[in-house]
């Protein structure tokens, strides 16, 4: 039988306990390098953006800005429509540049839709949208008049 040849195991424990001590060392020796070569080729996912894109957010801004600055909507309806959405997407860009809180969201958490009218909630609307041009997004350029 090929598997009991006495000559062919004995060969074999020598080889084994002549290399075997080398091999092991070798593997400890190059054993940080190892890992190191394979953390650095497993890479993180890259990280998914939460919500719409910034340039569509600003974009969405400032035409409901220049909405908002021209001719008054024919009825309340519409204007609360409009300064709620408009409250909405200032909020998200808001969150979009990492402006951590921004003094529109309590007066829109408290009022809803009710309250868009309301000077204090302007107020802290041009409170919010200065810290967004302080944070670098400028809802009107120079060049973009209505």
């Amino acid at each position: 039988m090929p598997g009991n040849d006495p000559v062919v195991t004995g060969i074999a424990i020598l080889l084994g306990i002549a290399f075997g001590p080398a091999v092991l060392v070798g593997l400890l020796v190059r054993l940080p390098r190892l890992v190191r070569v394979a953390a650095r080729h497993r890479r993180p996912a890259p990280p998914r953006p939460i919500g719409p894109p910034l340039e569509r957010l600003v974009a969405d801004l400032r035409r409901l800005d220049r909405l908002r600055r021209g001719p008054q909507p024919a009825t309340r309806v519409r204007r609360l429509a409009l300064l709620a959405a408009y409250d909405d997407v200032l909020l998200d860009v808001c969150r979009a540049v990492g402006v951590e809180d921004p003094p529109l969201r309590a007066h829109v958490e408290a009022g809803g839709t009710q309250g868009a009218l309301d000077t204090d909630r302007e107020f802290a609307r041009l409170r919010t949208e200065a810290e967004i041009e302080a944070a670098g997004v400028r809802i009107d350029p120079p060049g973009h008049a209505a």
